[in-house]
Formats: C-alpha cells, sequence, structure tokens
C-alpha cells in the first residue's frame, strides 16, 4: 500500500506528518538495501569433505582458520562440510563452493574438467605428504592373513568405502582384488560400505572380518580408541598415496587465488595456529602442490575404467570404442597432469 493510502481520511497537518514519516521510512529502506549489498563483498565459501568427525565437530574444528582466512580476504568466509565426497565436488563444480578439500580422484575430475586447480597439499603432523591404504582384521579371530582372505572365498564379511573412496576403496580394489583376479562383490559374504571411522570400528567389535582404512586415520583411532586398536591388526598396506589436495576454482580472479594460497601456505607460524592445525585433521601444515600430485591416483582410475570396461557385457565393437576412449582420456590427463609438474617438485 502507498503511504499516502494509509493517510487518507486524517485530518490535513496530522496526514501530512505521517505521509512524510512514512514515505521517509520507505525511501530509507529502499535507498539503503542496495548500497549496502554493493559494499559487502561475496562470501568465499569453503568445501571441506568429513572423514572421521561429525560434521559439526569438523566445522567447529577448523572455525579458527576459517575465521583468519576471513580476515585476510576482507570477506566473509563460510564452510560447507559434507560426509558425501560427491557433495562437496558438485558444489566446486557449480559455484556454490570457490574452495575445496576433496581427494584426489575427486580432483582428477574437477581438473580434467577444467574447472579448478590443485594449490595446496595436506601435511601430517609427522611431516609425510602421503598416506597407505590398510586392510584390517581382528587379532582373535580369521583371518590372519591376505592369502587366508583370498583363498577363501564366501567366508568374511568386508566393511569397505564408498567408490569414490581411494583408500577405503580404489587402491584395495586395485592393489588386492584385481591384482588376485578377484570381484569383491562375489568374493565377499557381505559388503557393507561406510565412513573409515564406521569401519574401524566394525571390524574391532567384531561386527565385519575385515575392513578398509588408511594409516593417517589409524593414527586417530590409536589416541581416540586405544582399546579397540589393541584388538586389530594390519593384514595388507598399500603403497604410498598422495595426501588430499586443495583446490580453487580455476576462474577465481587471479589476485584472489594468489591470496588464498599464500594464507593457505602461511598458516601454521605459531603455536596457536600449530595447534588449529592438529584439530583440523591431525595436520601440521598445507605445503604447495599442484594437478601432478594426482598422477599415482590417476593410473588407479584409469585402471577402474579399464577393468569395469572388461568386466561388462558388450561386443567387439563397443569394447573397441571404450578402449579407444579411455586412451584418449589418459593421454589428455597425462598432458594436464605433466604440464604442471615443475610447480610441484
Amino acid at each position: 500500500m502507498k503511504p499516502d493510502r494509509l493517510c487518507h481520511g486524517m485530518p490535513s497537518r496530522a496526514r501530512r506528518a505521517l505521509c512524510a514519516a512514512l514515505c521517509m521510512t520507505f525511501v530509507v529502506g529502499v535507498g539503503l538495501l542496495p548500497v549496502h549489498a554493493a559494499n559487502s563483498p561475496a562470501p568465499l565459501t569453503l568445501g571441506l569433505i568429513v572423514t572421521g568427525d561429525t560434521v559439526e565437530k569438523m566445522v567447529e574444528n577448523w572455525k579458527p582458520f576459517t575465521d583468519a582466512l576471513a580476515k585476510e580476504m576482507q570477506r566473509p568466509v563460510q564452510v560447507l562440510a559434507s560426509k558425501d565426497f560427491a557433495e562437496i565436488s558438485g558444489a566446486l563444480k557449480n559455484g556454490q563452493v570457490q574452495v575445496a578439500w576433496v581427494n584426489n580422484k575427486l580432483a582428477i575430475e574437477l581438473v580434467e574438467a577444467d574447472q579448478a586447480l590443485v594449490f595446496a597439499q595436506m601435511v601430517g603432523l609427522d611431516g609425510t605428504r602421503g598416506y597407505s591404504s590398510v586392510l584390517l582384521a581382528r587379532k582373535d579371530s580369521a583371518p590372519q592373513t591376505l592369502a587366508e582372505v583370498i583363498s577363501r572365498p564366501g567366508s568374511y564379511t568386508l566393511g569397505a568405502g564408498n567408490k569414490e573412496s581411494i583408500s577405503g576403496f580404489l587402491a584395495p580394489n586395485y592393489y588386492v582384488f584385481a591384482k588376485n583376479k578377484i570381484d569383491p562383490e562375489k568374493h565377499f559374504k557381505k559388503i557393507n560400505r561406510t565412513s573409515h571411522r564406521d569401519n574401524f570400528l566394525a571390524v574391532a567389535d567384531g561386527q565385519v572380518d575385515l575392513a578398509t582404512n588408511n594409516t593417517a586415520d589409524m593414527l586417530r583411532y590409536k589416541v581416540e580408541f586405544p582399546d579397540r586398536m589393541a584388538r586389530v591388526k594390519v593384514i595388507w598396506e598399500s603403497p604410498l598415496i598422495p595426501n588430499d589436495p586443495i583446490l580453487y576454482r580455476k576462474d577465481l580472479p587471479a589476485a584472489t587465488q594468489q591470496r588464498i594460497r599464500k594464507f593457505f601456505l602461511a598458516y601454521g607460524r605459531d603455536d596457536a595456529e600449530k595447534a588449529t592445525l592438529k584439530n583440523m585433521y591431525d595436520l601440521s601444515a598445507f605445503k604447495a602442490s599442484s594437478n601432478y600430485q594426482l598422477r599415482p591416483v590417476a593410473d588407479l582410475s584409469l585402471f577402474q575404467a579399464l577393468t569395469k570396461a572388461m568386466g561388462s557385457p558388450q561386443d567387439g565393437g563397443d569394447f573397441s570404442a571404450t578402449l579407444q576412449q579411455l586412451t584418449q582420456r589418459a593421454a589428455r590427463l597425462d598432458t594436464l597432469l605433466n604440464s604442471t609438474r615443475i610447480e610441484s617438485q
């Protein structure tokens, strides 16, 4: 309703005074909102994959870091955290997230789509820039060796990661199962797919016979669940997998990319920042990296795609076309990753 309609029927002096006040309110409200929006920089959204803690705990642990990032960037910083790795990757793809921690496998997809660049890598408390996938079993029951797992199809239950997980799926699928010509879906009595943490607890508590995990998370379980750690043993360990990367969208202004990169690489200079890094994910630092760090996992991903194609029923022509597509993809990835090799050394 217009201000003058509200004033209709009132004495002239009162009507003029009230209408003036109402009109001033409408003018100020309409006039201030665009000015406020124009002076407020758009928030920067950081995407985080959640591998162990709850989403709320993860956001809380990262808050000192994100507050410092907001101060450095002079703009609000929001956090989108999820246990669904693909949700974070998709948010970076559609522009909802500008900077993200994802695993190497999802980073490959983002780099391959020419949407993001790796600029940093997580460094563990012990200074390592990599981890290994492991296969866990209980100390007091079968199986006790990988040979037993391989030789007894249909005997054991497995706790595994989702199919986007490198240490929970991709690495064991290649190094343990594919190399031994095993189809996990047929080899195990049952497979439960969940988080690393839940898989560890399941094998420690005897709910599954075996579980995939990784050496980085095992360090945390040793502190958090010492009694349960005493019940399990590692029966297989993979070659080293690079620590997870940090990416930003390729279309961010170069100056913004540079400020973000500088902040991440400098963080951890005093005791307070070091304590924050430890709480975030048992980190000691972020080190400069590039797309080239994705090389080992790219090879695993290509092998997985080839294995899937070979196992699918198709005629010779379809397989030849699939093989040609994989060959072209491998060549394209080789160019994308090797072009940044000097930066990451």
